[in-house]
């Protein structure tokens, strides 16, 4: 039961590192030049240059990071915790994983739009307002990943206090 304990310890500590923060997807941006107009990019498929992305130390830990490995964490936390529940969570993961995947996406292509807009000069408005629609929906999915976070510690404390007390 010590082995399993000091396992429990583990994955609760770097759970426990990790947070769900609003990055709004800020690197899918596309930054203005000197001018007011979007910049190009030779390099990117729209032609336009994206902000890039956040860096690694934020990565790491933001669960809601459409570019983390901080969700495979969290899953193998899950994944350890056999009983009731864990099906759910992990769809759940799943689900978030998804939508984050999607939105990321999403708020490019919106991007794209609206920097082909606004270098012609039409009105970019419809492409802001879905913008910022993207982000309230990331903020959504920055819920979710807290919440299931937080499900997952305290599972982990339920299973380090069966440890404590079979060892007793």
């Amino acid at each position: 039961m010590a082995l399993e304990r000091a396992v429990l310890i583990a994955h609760r500590q770097r759970i426990e590192a990790l947070r769900a923060w609003p990055c709004e997807m800020a690197h899918e941006s596309i930054p203005a030049g000197p001018d007011g107009d979007p910049m190009r990019s030779a390099h990117s498929p729209s032609g336009f240059a994206r902000t890039g992305l956040c860096p690694n130390a934020g990565r790491a830990t933001n669960l809601a990071c459409s570019h983390t490995m901080a969700r495979y964490v969290l899953r193998d936390a899950i994944m350890l915790l056999s009983g009731d529940g864990e099906e759910a969570a992990v769809a759940a993961l799943h689900e978030l994983e998804q939508a984050v995947s999607l939105l990321d996406h999403r708020r490019y292509d919106a991007e794209s739009r609206w920097a082909g807009a606004r270098l012609v000069k039409a009105d970019g408005t419809p492409e802001q307002g879905e913008i910022a629609a993207l982000v309230a929906e990331h903020r959504a999915c920055v819920r979710r990943a807290g919440e299931l976070r937080d499900y997952v510690l305290r599972r982990i404390d339920v299973a380090l206090s069966r440890a404590d007390i079979s060892s007793a």
